[in-house]
């Protein structure tokens, strides 16, 4: 950038630069993501290394950041650098630009610090590794995993031989992703949209790969790093032509020992790694200093630097680790030595990569076999919009959209943390955008552009926490959907006939009055909408949907009857209209292609009217777990959740804060309150077990019983069994799945799920 065209940073705070400026090389710091400004930029600042220049495309994230980090200047590319303006530069951009930014960097003789992965290919790795040989520059790498207390210490058990001979290892490491971001940078991040939530991590030509580049760098790095040398056995993952979000890796090592590296983005894992020898085994975690299991408990009094592994440091993996490695390679290029994490180093787990996606297999998905297309090829080659992509429903209907009707997806999501299940597919088959409810009245151009171009609408996105916002939602989305020809299917649900009688339930049953049911006040407002013309539309109302990544009906049922037992309402004979997931999608694709839904509500359930007490005992022989299950009469339900809801005697945030204006601070305090509760009280519990003060109150052998709400508990009590007649005759809509044909398929699901 020439001197006409700087961008003079104000700075935050009085900076000295005298003997500051002569001691630290001149840095640049490539790529203004996430990972700069949350990591490096404040490891940097405790180091006193202060930026000469900040990069990125995007020239306004990176004045911004420049005002914080008192930075001299900005520029676009790294083509805009002056002769010898650095000595130094921080490369943080996405994975497939590392070699492209790197090498003219690394030409010009300036020391380089690239994050993980070095590059996205083996070849571009062997290209800079070769550069920083050839021009004698110092070439680091962001596996600060190494500087890990508990890694280097295992690092040095392998070589000791206290282990003997490597007979084997196992290691496994994985978040849900769709659970709540931890950690105090996280609404941070979604603001910014960085970390998972940044598109680029899911698109292929930025990212590179998926979860097996992305986390994979760091734990193959770690593994080949302890044991040397390996070979690949085998890949599987579960990528469809986009990034994979599950991938499992089999490896051997020279002397002929095997073991095998899981990764996820859709479990969570025990995060841990286990390596047998012929003496012992040990097992660490894989994210903070702690040894897990040692067999024989003797291997954990090893120790290093005086430290025996069973008194490890207390040090951050994030807070701790990027300021160690930042520190590392200063020293090196300071000293004209090597780094601690070399580029040579680093390159070994790329190539390992590299080589299990060049002969990558299918992993295999057994609850998720095809099925023949819904639509009679009505959606082959179309562009059809869901909203709500990222979520239970959501997901499998893009999958069936995709896989058996032929169909170009626009998948619209809040969250591009949750976008896992979808980045599965190539961009030309689905579109992720990003897509908010919050702040729909005046979102309409936004809307009209996201519609724009599709023949079909599936709008399942809701606001959970803001009726109004759905209402408002659906009435922009019809109006958007009216304007651009598009018809519109809308997800409604069962629970807007609620309290449901104990009768049966067809489409000309009263609906509820619930001003608070975030689909009641939208189904109305549609409704109304479609009398008046404004769009041609259907609603679905589904029953109780479940099946593989169901949190509310499949997790959590299953997830109870582990931990203790469910209790419902005795005699246990309410009807539990049960809806495997795969059958609610094939309705949602034939109302599509149907004329004579348009303007229609349908009632959508299974082929049969299971009881509650069939429903949950199914997920007891699902699980192979008996005895779980508990009938408690009525009143007792109500008397034991009153006696829990009496020790809560003051307003619960939501009502003391109310609802949307509010809605950032009550995240913000209900975060806040978790993490000191949690913090303290586990460190409290951990010091009264250590002194022998502290049991149990709870009997053991008595499992812990999971009460009903009261408006679960009338919800399993109801006996209204739900009549699909309208369904069959306008939609040609047939259940195929009943209970057991269903929960054979979410079986195979939870015994994935439980393999941590």
């Amino acid at each position: 950038m020439d001197a006409s065209n700087e961008r003079p940073c104000e700075p935050m705070q009085a900076f000295h630069r005298t003997e500051r400026r002569r001691h630290f090389p001149r840095l640049a710091v490539v790529g203004c993501g996430g990972v700069a400004s949350d990591r490096h930029l404040p490891a940097l600042a405790r180091l006193g290394w202060q930026p000469e220049l900040l990069i990125d495309p995007q020239a306004d994230r990176a004045l911004a950041l420049a005002r914080r980090c008192n930075a001299r200047r900005v520029a676009e590319d790294v083509a805009e650098l002056r002769p010898c303006e650095i000595e130094a530069a921080l490369v943080a951009t996405n994975p497939t630009s590392h070699a492209p930014v790197s090498l003219p960097l690394l030409e010009n003789g300036i020391h380089l610090f690239v994050e993980k992965p070095l590059a996205s290919s083996w070849q571009d790795c062997q290209a800079m590794v070769q550069a920083a040989a050839v021009h004698s520059v110092c070439l680091a790498v962001g596996h600060m995993r190494r500087f890990l207390f508990v890694n280097r210490w295992v690092k040095a058990l392998i070589d000791s031989g206290a282990l003997g001979e490597i007979t084997g290892f196992d290691v496994r490491e994985g978040t849900n992703c769709h659970l709540p971001t931890s950690g105090r940078l996280a609404s941070v991040r979604a603001a910014a949209r960085t970390g998972l939530h940044s598109p680029a991590l899911w698109n292929p030509k930025s990212a590179g790969g998926g979860v097996l580049l992305d986390t994979g760098a760091h734990t193959l790095d770690t593994l080949l790093w302890w044991l040397g040398e390996a070979r690949l056995l085998g890949c599987r993952d579960d990528s469809l032509g986009g990034v994979e979000c599950n991938a499992l890796v089999e490896i051997a090592l020279p002397n002929g020992a095997t073991g095998r590296v899981e990764l996820s983005r859709t479990r969570t894992l025990r995060n841990t790694a286990i390596v047998t020898g012929s003496r012992g085994s040990i097992e660490v975690s894989l994210h903070r200093n702690a040894i897990i299991s040692a067999c024989p408990e003797d291997l954990a009094k090893f120790k290093l630097e005086g430290r025996p592994g069973a008194r490890m440091p207390n040090e951050q993996l994030h807070e701790d680790m990027f300021e160690r490695e930042l520190e590392d390679w200063l020293r090196a290029i300071r000293t004209a030595s090597k780094p601690f994490v070399t580029g040579a180093s680093a390159a070994p787990a790329i190539q390992l990569i590299d080589d299990s996606y060049r002969n990558r297999q299918p992993l295999p998905r057994p609850w998720n076999a095809r099925a023949r297309a819904a639509s009679d090829g009505h959606l082959q080659g179309r562009r059809v919009l869901v909203t709500g992509a990222s979520g239970f429903i959501g997901g499998q209907l893009v999958e069936k959209l995709v896989l058996e009707e032929g169909a170009k997806v626009r998948a619209a999501i809040r969250n591009f943390r949750h976008a896992a299940r979808v980045a599965r597919f190539p961009a030309d088959r689905v579109d992720l955008r990003r897509f908010d409810m919050t702040g729909w009245n005046g979102a309409s151009d936004g809307i009209s552009r996201l519609v724009d171009g599709c023949g079909a609408v599936f709008h399942l996105a809701r606001d959970i926490h803001s009726p109004q916002a759905n209402e408002a939602g659906i009435r922009t989305m019809a109006r958007a959907c009216g304007r651009a020809g598009a018809r519109l299917i809308y997800v409604s649900s069962l629970s807007v006939y609620e309290p449901l009688p104990d009768a049966p339930l067809t489409e000309a049953s009263p609906i509820g009055q619930q001003p608070d049911n975030d689909k009641f006040k939208a189904q109305l407002e549609l409704m109304r909408l479609i009398r008046d013309g404004a769009v041609e539309a259907t609603i679905i109302q589904p029953t109780i949907v479940y099946g593989p990544f169901s949190g509310y009906w499949t997790d959590r049922p299953a997830d109870m009857l582990i931990d203790g037992a469910v209790v419902l309402p005795a005699p246990g004979d309410g009807i539990c209209n049960a809806l495997y997931v795969d059958d609610l999608v094939r309705a949602l694709i034939l109302a599509a292609g149907r004329d004579q839904a348009m303007g229609e509500r349908f009632l959508i359930s299974g082929p049969e009217h299971p009881t509650w007490l069939d429903f949950h005992r199914a997920y007891e022989k699902a699980l192979g777990r008996g005895g779980a299950i508990r009938l408690m009469a009525r009143d007792e339900i109500a008397r034991r959740n009153r006696r829990a809801n009496g020790l809560l005697p003051f307003p619960t945030p939501r009502r003391l804060l109310g609802s949307q204006p509010l809605r950032p601070l009550r995240r913000a305090l209900r975060f806040a309150m978790h993490r000191w509760l949690s913090e303290r009280g586990q460190a409290a519990i951990r010091r009264l077990r250590e002194q022998g003060l502290w049991a149990a109150s709870r009997n053991p052998a008595e499992p812990r019983q999971f009460l009903p709400s009261e408006r679960l508990a009338d919800l399993y009590a109801a006996k209204c069994p739900v009549q699909i007649d309208k369904a069959r005759r306008l939609l040609g809509y047939q259940p195929e799945f009943d209970l057991q044909r269903g929960m054979e398929r979410t079986a195979h699901y939870l015994k994935w799920r439980a393999a941590r």
